[in-house]
């Protein structure tokens, strides 16, 4: 039996957290000040006061032509315009039931941590600033004081990190750390027990919203300027580092399985029948291991409030680097189009120069040429202006015109803006103006993808980070998650179900207490899948998922699901259903119909051959009855022939037996004729 001592931490003091404040600070001095004119070009401030006095001198209106805002709102709508989709998978023992359970709960975090709008603000400070942050952290006074674990934004300004880090998630920085003022009041709220030391602790109006001073911001309202409101502020500070913790490996002789522990979870599994079982039957080995940790300090002003170990390995501030240089201090989109906006500025400044001298007049003039009350009238419509005699033929009046100007500096102000363009993959038709639309749809479409891959490779940074908070929930979840709960969850067809997890049922086979959905002990891997966040076209994806409909791998209900915009999806769906069976029964019914049809197309068939019988039979009744009457009178002829027939049948036999009767008699004919 091996035995482990609990993490030991190093003493550490609110003075030095606030010494390493002040170092990391310094290290940062200048990235930070790029960082506020990248934000500040974002926001419109282009042109120092020098450069707007000069303008507003010399009649010229001293703003800006702003093409970086257009340029990164366009980014914006296309990287962050819908919520991210969660891949997670089993690994493991783990079933496929736990990663859903796991897939719900990360949805749930992000939608009541308002995920969307923390990583739109991400995506807008890593694009401007080079560098998003977003937080991971347990809410132990959410749902009812259960617990829950959030997620949200940090402004890039008030993080400090180890400036020796290279890594692009700073894993390997030393310490990193967050630090801002809030008021007194407000931190003796959060740490009512730590009421006095707040209420002792020195003030701090230091304020990390940083400015260059070097831009007019009259028009411009940041935090620096409201800060000042008379209440006492403090200084906090939240600082993460890393330590090392001894763990228990156990890995099982039989099935290969491996699963380690730190002290308090060791003492609570020795004191189990099961591993009583394992070590009587020497089915499992112990290895001491040694496992990083975060430790968590915090500090309000002079006071330590606590100082805890986090079941983590790695920070739970992710950073999303734009384009990282080996160091903490990445440079985001608008530093390479300052320059060109720049540019852009001076030439559109020339260009409103020129013009306003085209508009006004110059005239020079010898003294006594024009009256002095003649010239008043200069700017009065149709006014006659009258010359002193000989003014005009000697020449001492002449009006200067300047000259034309160069096309070239259209030339160059349309270069500067395609620059800012291609910085950004934002092209002016996909920002919506038709003056930069091109000439076929073919065309669009080459420029639209192309814009598209570089905004894709651009975005890839955020979808890494994302993964990373992924992977940083699931390590929390057990410790948050711990007790049976019931997660209320929406479908994929928005509605909402109730989800039990770490429900206690009784094994049949070793009538040991197990948990169903149990997310303690789950293993998953979590991604986010690439693209999830992009926006969409509504009606591409309905023409992508309607042929695809056609082609037979889609079915309604897929194509119902791929629906954007607000879709009732599940009354939809039942509605298809509803027409999918009248639509069944319409199909019987028509056969039916058509079955009826040929039997009614026999039967009016069968109909005209009795009325033609009929017809004939009635035409042919005239010559029946002549038929008839002929009959009769042939059997009529034929039995007064027979009557006949027979009379002289009757008079041949009368004569005979007459002939016969005298046959006896000597015929005196005969006799003399010597026939006797």
């Amino acid at each position: 039996m091996i035995s482990l001592k609990n993490i030991k931490l190093d003493d550490i003091s609110a003075s030095d957290i606030s010494n390493e404040y002040v170092y990391y600070q310094s290290s940062a001095d200048e990235h930070k000040f790029q960082m506020a004119e990248d934000e500040e070009f974002y926001l419109g401030l282009q042109l120092t006061r020098a450069q707007k006095d000069y303008l507003v001198s010399v009649g010229q209106p001293p703003e800006a032509n702003n093409k970086i805002r257009p340029a990164v709102e366009q980014v914006l709508s296309n990287v962050a315009g819908a919520s991210p989709e969660w891949d997670v998978r089993p690994t493991g023992k783990t079933d496929s039931e736990v990663a859903f359970v796991y897939n719900k709960l990360l949805d749930k975090i992000w939608y009541e941590s308002d995920g969307d709008r923390h990583f739109r603000s991400i995506v807008k400070d890593y694009t401007i600033k080079g560098l998003g942050y977003m937080y991971v952290y347990p809410d132990w006074q959410a749902e009812q004081g259960r617990g829950g674990i959030k997620v949200k934004r940090v402004a890039p300004e008030n993080m400090y990190v180890d400036p020796n880090s290279t890594d692009p998630f700073f894993r390997d920085a030393a310490s990193i750390m967050l630090s801002d003022t809030s008021t007194k009041e407000s931190m003796k709220v959060m740490f009512p027990e730590h009421a006095n030391d707040i209420e002792d602790a020195h003030e701090d109006y230091r304020d990390d919203d940083y400015a260059t001073s070097k831009y007019n911001r009259d028009d411009i309202i940041r935090r620096s300027d409201v800060n000042d409101d008379g209440q006492p502020k403090v200084r906090r500070f939240i600082r993460w580092s890393k330590v090392s913790e001894e763990q228990i490996l156990l890995t099982d002789k039989l099935t290969g399985r491996q699963k380690s522990f730190n002290k308090k979870e060791y003492d609570e599994f020795k004191s189990t029948k099961r591993y009583k079982a394992y070590i009587q039957n020497n089915q499992v080995e112990e290895e001491k291991i040694f496992i990083t940790r975060v430790r968590e300090s915090f500090v309000i002003g002079d006071a330590l409030i606590y100082d805890i170990v986090l079941p983590l390995e790695d920070y739970p501030i992710v950073p999303c680097c734009n384009e990282h240089n080996g160091n903490p201090y990445p440079a985001g989109d608008v530093r390479h189009a300052k320059t060109p906006q720049r540019m852009l500025n001076r030439t559109e400044a020339l260009l409103i120069s020129h013009a306003t001298s085209t508009a006004s007049f110059k005239l020079i003039y010898e003294d006594g040429a024009i009256d002095p009350e003649e010239l008043e009238k200069w700017f009065v419509p149709n006014a006659i202006i009258r010359a002193n005699p000989s003014a005009l033929r000697e020449g001492k009046i002449k009006e200067l015109s300047p000259p034309a100007i160069s096309s070239q500096l259209y030339v160059e102000k349309q270069r500067y803006e395609t620059d800012i363009e291609t910085v950004f993959g934002a092209y002016k038709f996909q920002q919506g103006n038709p003056s930069g639309a091109v000439g076929t749809f073919g065309e669009a479409k080459i420029l639209d993808e192309a814009s598209s891959r570089k905004q894709n490779w651009k975005i890839l940074p955020a979808y890494d980070m994302l993964t990373h908070v992924g992977r940083i929930v699931s390590k929390y979840i057990p410790y948050v998650y711990d007790k049976e709960r019931i997660l209320r969850v929406i479908n994929p067809l928005g509605i909402e179900k109730e989800l039990k997890i770490n429900v206690p049922v009784i094994n049949d086979y070793t009538l040991a207490i197990e948990r169903m959905y149990d997310v303690t002990t789950a293993e998953v891997d979590i991604r986010v899948v690439i693209g999830s966040t992009r926006s969409k076209s509504p009606t591409a994806d309905l023409a992508k998922d309607i042929q695809l409909l056609q082609a037979g791998i889609y079915d309604r209900t897929q194509v119902i699901m791929g629906l954007q915009g607000d879709v009732d999806k599940s009354s939809l769906i039942a509605r298809m259903s509803e027409i999918e069976k009248l639509r069944a029964q319409n199909q019987q019914l028509s056969k039916q119909l058509q079955s009826m049809t040929g039997d009614l197309q026999t039967r009016e068939r069968e109909l005209f051959h009795t009325k033609m019988r009929a017809e004939v039979s009635e035409a042919t009744k005239p010559v029946q009855q002549a038929v008839s009457n002929l009959r009769a009178t042939a059997k009529n002829e034929e039995r007064k022939q027979k009557e006949m027939t027979d009379k002289t049948a009757i008079d041949l036999a009368d004569l005979r037996s007459a002939v016969n009767s005298e046959e006896t008699a000597s015929n005196p004919f005969e006799e003399q004729m010597g026939l006797g």
